[in-house]
């Protein structure tokens, strides 16, 4: 499989991805999946130059599906994601991974399931969250590349959640 990584990062690209994970992950190209990115042509355009000497490809979910499904991944890949939704509906859709990182997801109004301060989520981010791990995917938590991953539930256990 050619997707070596897939993070949730509500920021997407941005300095901490392109200085430091990308390094880690040593990824050929980025793939940012994202609804709202995706048709957005001013965001589209930022999220190119985000990461200088990568080839950044930015689809939504359902015309990522399509793709995947049409045409293997051949290049090393680095996917990244604002939703754990988007997450869910890429497994749903048949796309193969056993593996997720979760970085920053910070608070917003809509956000009232909260683990921690950069660990938030819609009540609907929460189920599909917990649906991902019912599947089987494992699901890390961690910042920075230097960072030691922490499963998902034992950060939200140490929070005071379920």
């Amino acid at each position: 499989m050619a997707i070596k990584w897939i993070r949730i990062d509500d920021r997407l690209i941005h300095g901490q991805v392109a200085s430091s994970w990308l390094r880690y992950i040593g990824a050929e190209q980025i793939l940012c999946i994202s609804d709202r990115a995706a048709t957005n042509p001013v965001q589209e355009q930022v999220l190119k130059m985000a990461a200088p000497g990568y080839i950044v490809h930015v689809f939504d979910v359902e015309k990522f599906i399509k793709i995947y499904q049409k045409k293997p991944i051949k290049k090393t890949t680095f996917l990244i994601t604002d939703s754990t939704s988007s997450v869910l509906k890429m497994k749903n859709g048949g796309v193969e991974f056993s593996e997720v990182n979760y970085g920053g997801m910070r608070t917003r109004d809509d956000r009232t399931v909260i683990y921690d301060y950069d660990l938030c989520f819609t009540p609907e981010e929460d189920h599909d969250l917990h649906e991902l791990i019912d599947q089987g995917v494992k699901i890390n938590y961690q910042i920075a590349a230097y960072d030691s991953p922490v499963p998902i539930l034992d950060r939200i256990k140490q929070a005071g959640g379920k």
